[in-house]
């Protein structure tokens, strides 16, 4: 288990990172959710021993980041935006350098083969590969020393939708057998892998916690409507909510998000009243389920200055 906490690094004036805190467990994938600039990168890089943060610790089981380093650091795997590798080198010739640079037995570049699929590549010049087997090439040599931590910077940047697909399949294979930490700014990144989340923005933590729990308070007393035609007017004399929320699906029927004055209160009755008094039909009326689209509103968005 990887714990940070109250990371604080600055650069110049400029607080990148204000006191975030991270736990990541083996066999969850947790990810930092956050705008460009919101401080993903800096955190990431201090976890992995990179940089060292102006306050607040890293401790992997128990060994301190700083005081324990090397020791530490062994057992994380670190995969930076950039996916380096040397690329004159051939894919095996590449693992191979790098399991002797983690003292492990060079046996273990089979099994990163095998994890990352590059058999087919396995003799192939890296510089000469596609992004997506590039990137592959970086993933192998960040887990050929079988690392208890992984922590990836951006993994999905540069990818074709099907590169992306593969991508974020062989990571939640990866996190079967130990903690991921990853950094994203698209949404469907988080959607398909996490299953926890920290979002940030200005490098201060927002909200953190697994997906399911985020997403089920940030849509807490919302009420979902569809019906065919837009019910803005038919809503506006009802008391009790505070905002609406439209958009036309691809059918031509409106979905409605209403935000309640007061959470607690239930207002399916007298919307229903509302748009039966008004001649609408609807095909649904109740408790919204929250996404990640979600949290971005609820917590990044209101976070932007």
């Amino acid at each position: 288990m990887l714990q940070a906490h109250d990371l604080t690094r600055r650069f110049g004036t400029l607080l990148a990172v204000d006191g975030v805190s991270v736990t990541a467990l083996k066999g969850r994938v947790t990810g930092m959710l956050g705008p460009n600039g919101a401080g993903k990168t800096t955190t990431l890089r201090m976890l992995c021993g990179v940089l060292r943060p102006d306050a607040g610790t890293v401790t992997l089981d128990g060994l301190d980041l700083v005081t324990h380093g090397r020791v530490a650091r062994s057992a994380l795997g670190w995969l930076p935006d950039a996916a380096p590798a040397w690329d004159e080198l051939r894919v095996d010739q590449w693992l191979t350098l790098r399991t002797r640079l983690y003292g492990v037995p060079a046996a273990s570049v089979e099994g990163a083969i095998e994890r990352c699929d590059l058999s087919s590549v396995r003799r192939r010049i890296i510089g000469r590969l596609s992004r997506g087997f590039r990137q592959r090439v970086a993933l192998a040599a960040a887990i050929v020393h079988n690392p208890a931590v992984l922590i990836l910077d951006e993994p999905g940047t540069g990818l074709d939708p099907l590169q992306q697909r593969a991508f974020r399949t062989l990571i939640r294979d990866l996190a079967q057998d130990r903690a991921v930490i990853l950094s994203t700014h698209q949404v469907a990144d988080a959607a398909a892998m996490c299953d926890d989340l920290i979002l940030l923005s200005g490098g201060r933590v927002q909200a953190a916690g697994a997906v399911d729990d985020l997403q089920q308070a940030a849509s807490r007393g919302r009420i979902a409507l569809e019906t065919h035609a837009d019910p803005a007017n038919a809503l506006a004399n009802v008391p009790g909510i505070a905002s609406l929320a439209t958009q036309v699906l691809q059918d031509g029927w409106h979905r409605t998000s209403i935000t309640p004055t007061d959470a607690s209160e239930d207002l399916r009755s007298v919307i229903a009243s509302a748009v039966a008094d008004a001649h609408l039909q609807w095909r649904e009326l109740g408790p919204e389920h929250g996404t990640i689209d979600t949290l971005i509103d609820h917590h990044l968005n209101r976070a932007q200055p």
